[in-house]
């Protein structure tokens, strides 16, 4: 399972297949997320503060964090995962990971947002991210790392995407279990 942004589906489909992934897309809107669904594809909706939640009630929702207003906005609502809660400041303390552990909200690093970046912002991505793994662990926090793709070439194989969990500080067996409970 990998979590990717709404894309040309045609050539993301192709290349899915190729690494036999069932993929969740980020779409804003309900025309997105028919179209996702009729590719066979797992719509989930991105929210805000702005959005009407009554209109997403039986449906995934995602936050896009890096900020403690969008990271708290996640736990109030109970989202299934939480983007990005940190980038070169950080967000992200027990309190958040005991809560989102509580609300069953999986963090999802996107890897694809630190391949932009310079090395010196890279360096604290990565540092941030180091204590966020370190917090999820000892909440029991569910932490995934998704290729967060724009571009269907830029899909990450579930190995890649382990490997760099495993970097991160999880085990092998919960780096995989975490890709497998996805869903």
């Amino acid at each position: 399972m990998d979590i990717v942004y709404a894309q040309p589906l045609k050539e993301l489909l192709q290349i899915s297949s190729y690494f036999k992934e069932q993929l969740i897309v980020l779409v804003k809107d309900e025309a997105g997320e028919k179209i996702a669904k009729k590719r066979e594809l797992i719509p989930c909706f991105i929210v805000n503060e702005k959005t009407d939640l009554n209109k997403l009630k039986k449906k995934r929702k995602a936050v896009l964090g890096g900020s403690v207003k969008a990271n708290e906005f996640a736990t109030k609502i109970k989202a299934d995962f939480l983007l990005q809660p940190s980038n070169t400041k950080q967000f992200f303390d027990l309190g958040l990971a005991k809560k989102l552990s509580e609300n069953g909200t999986i963090v999802v690093l996107m890897f694809e947002e630190l391949l932009g970046k310079n090395s010196f912002d890279r360096h604290l991505y990565w540092k941030n991210y180091l204590e966020i793994v370190r917090y999820c662990k000892k909440k029991k926090t569910k932490f995934v790392v998704a290729s967060g793709c724009k571009e269907p070439l830029n899909l990450k194989p579930g190995k890649v995407r382990q490997s760099i969990a495993q970097t991160l500080g999880l085990t092998n067996e919960e780096a995989k279990k975490a890709l497998e409970e996805l869903k």
